[in-house]
């Protein structure tokens, strides 16, 4: 890459509001898995050291992003407080920087053959768990095989399916994995069915990239009741730079540092993710008992743009904001097209967002080099979706609802709306607002929602992740395909897109996936708006950029006396 792009990730020089442009500087490396170097970016993987320092001290109040399910299991984490809590007990082969740079995590680097169908991670030797215990690449491959189990029901198969013996492995005709090698004790080699360029590319819950587990705790466990094992209940064994300690519901996550953690003991004593409204953790930051809050309203950043306690620090978004829509009882096209014409999202952001985003019209939307601007951008315009409704035969009498997870302020904001401008266009929706268990329940396992509205994903690191969300193979509950959409003239696309490095060749392929998505409409596509976060003037190390999940680097955060 030339350079070390976390140089360009924007700085935190006081309060006040940057504007996306210079946002975007600092997102310039979002399209870095486009084009992952055949050596795996050695200059990044060289960068980290385990260096001594002070005894740590302070506690960090950690704004949760939602009440957790409260099983403590990697491979079912759906975002939110669980991903939070994850990242900080346990560790991946590699992960993302503030830019969405892949750094060193447990793998000190690795290598990609010449045609993305081999990754080979090269371990740390001086990795131990929570309990002393030597990691080593035992541990990968367990982690690996056990998410491959059907009864376990891990959100990353669908990328783990991709390793070459991975579906007989599942189907119980086969004993081994043949694509996952353990080469030697700190040695571990992925080898995929096809090529694949964006192996390592996903969002958390979604990821080839999955937290790994000890095998001396989990090794005999059972994987149809996984759930139900002790580790699920009180994950006291990581290796992450904070250690569990205990879970109150409704109220905390405490962890603890990790004086042995492998990238040096973290400066931080504790750290608590707290459980709280987003109205009740505004309130907690600004009185400077809550530490760091993320999704910060526009109108909230733009009050506390001069605050005394708080910075306030907008980040370029990678996400979607969207309503995914049960295509199985919506299965003409013209119908979801009239659900986009129906609203006007343009004007809905400007009021939700006040500047701090962009709309979007399909989900292809990055790096740099996979931006389109030709496609149908769905204008407000009312008569074309009565029109559209009337040629697909709806019936005006039926009413859908709308779920969504409560305390999703952007939600809140803009749901109202969308019930209004439907029923002019004559859609009678009803809103449910759900707890985060409840939501998932309803999306995830038993497939049973009208609409579902929600936001996040990593579309802007690579147009393949578009793949994770629409493949007809990824649907839920096996995979991140909510809306039950398929069409396989796309998943054709995205599988000739990952068979390739060539930037001209994949621009080509996922402007045919942009046309068809932005046609088919599988889901009423809104905006990727700026991550507003608010961090207290008392924390230090913080480094913001594209990455949602800013804690990455918490082991070198600190706490000065406010």
């Amino acid at each position: 890459m030339g350079h070390n792009e976390a140089d360009d990730a924007p700085q935190r020089e006081g309060p006040g509001r940057l504007g996306r442009r210079e946002l975007i500087k600092g997102a310039a490396a979002a399209g870095a898995a486009a084009g992952l170097s055949r050596t795996g970016g050695h200059e990044a993987l060289a960068r980290q050291d385990s260096t001594p320092g002070a005894a740590p001290s302070g506690a960090l109040q950690l704004g949760g992003e939602s009440e957790p399910a409260g099983t403590w299991l990697p491979y079912r984490a759906s975002g939110g407080a669980e991903t939070q809590v994850f990242d900080l007990i346990f560790s991946r082969l590699i992960r993302f920087d503030a830019d969405y740079t892949l750094i060193p995590d447990l793998a000190e680097r690795f290598e990609i053959n010449d045609d993305a169908s081999e990754f080979t991670f090269y371990l740390r030797q001086n990795v131990t768990w929570h309990d002393g215990t030597p990691f080593t690449a035992r541990d990968v491959i367990f982690t690996y095989r056990m998410a491959m189990q059907e009864g376990v029901g891990a959100s990353q198969y669908n990328k783990l399916s991709q390793i070459q013996g991975a579906a007989a492995y599942r189907a119980g005709e086969a004993d081994d994995v043949t694509g996952l090698q353990m080469i030697d004790d700190y040695t571990v080699k992925i080898v995929l069915e096809r090529p694949n360029i964006a192996f390592l590319v996903g969002a958390a819950h979604n990821n080839s990239l999955v937290w790994i587990l000890p095998e001396h705790i989990l090794g005999d466990a059972d994987p149809a009741t996984l759930d139900q094992h002790e580790f699920a209940q009180n994950p006291t064994v990581g290796t992450g730079p904070f250690r569990f300690v205990e879970y109150v519901p409704d109220q905390y996550v405490k962890t603890e540092a990790n004086l042995d953690y492998f990238l040096g003991a973290p400066k931080l004593a504790e750290v608590y993710v707290v459980m709280a409204a987003p109205a009740t953790q505004l309130a907690s930051l600004e009185s400077g008992e809550l530490h760091i809050m993320q999704a910060i309203s526009a109108a909230d950043a733009e009050r506390l743009a001069d605050s005394q306690v708080v910075d306030i620090v907008p980040t370029p978004g990678v996400g979607i904001f969207q309503t995914a829509i049960m295509n199985e009882r919506f299965p003409d096209k013209r119908m979801r097209q009239a659900f986009m014409y129906g609203v006007d999202r343009a004007t809905l952001m400007d009021v939700v967002l006040q500047g701090q985003g962009r709309l979007v019209h399909q989900s292809v939307i990055g790096p740099e080099w996979a931006n389109y601007d030709d496609l149908n951008t769905y204008a407000y315009n009312p008569d074309m979706a009565r029109q559209l409704l009337e040629e697909a035969g709806w019936d005006s009498s039926r009413s859908i609802e709308l779920i969504w997870e409560q305390g999703f302020q952007a939600i809140e904001l803009a749901a109202p709306v969308f019930q209004q401008q439907m029923s002019e266009i004559g859609v009678n929706v009803t809103l449910t607002p759900m707890d985060e268990a409840a939501f998932e329940k309803r999306v995830i396992e038993d497939m049973d929602f009208d609409l579902a509205w929600f936001g996040g994903g990593a579309y802007g690191l690579d147009p393949d992740v578009s793949s994770t969300y629409y493949a007809c193979a990824n649907w839920t509950p096996n995979g991140g395909n909510t809306t039950h959409y398929c069409n396989e003239e796309l998943d054709e696309l995205f599988a000739q897109g990952r068979a390739t490095s060539d930037i001209d060749e994949r621009r080509e392929i996922y402007h045919q996936v942009a046309k068809i998505l932005n046609e088919d409409v599988p889901t009423i596509f809104w905006w990727s708006e700026n991550m507003i976060w608010g961090i207290s003037k008392q924390v230090q190390g913080v480094v913001p950029g594209p990455n949602t999940d800013i804690h990455w680097n918490i082991h070198e955060w600190s706490l000065t006396e406010g």
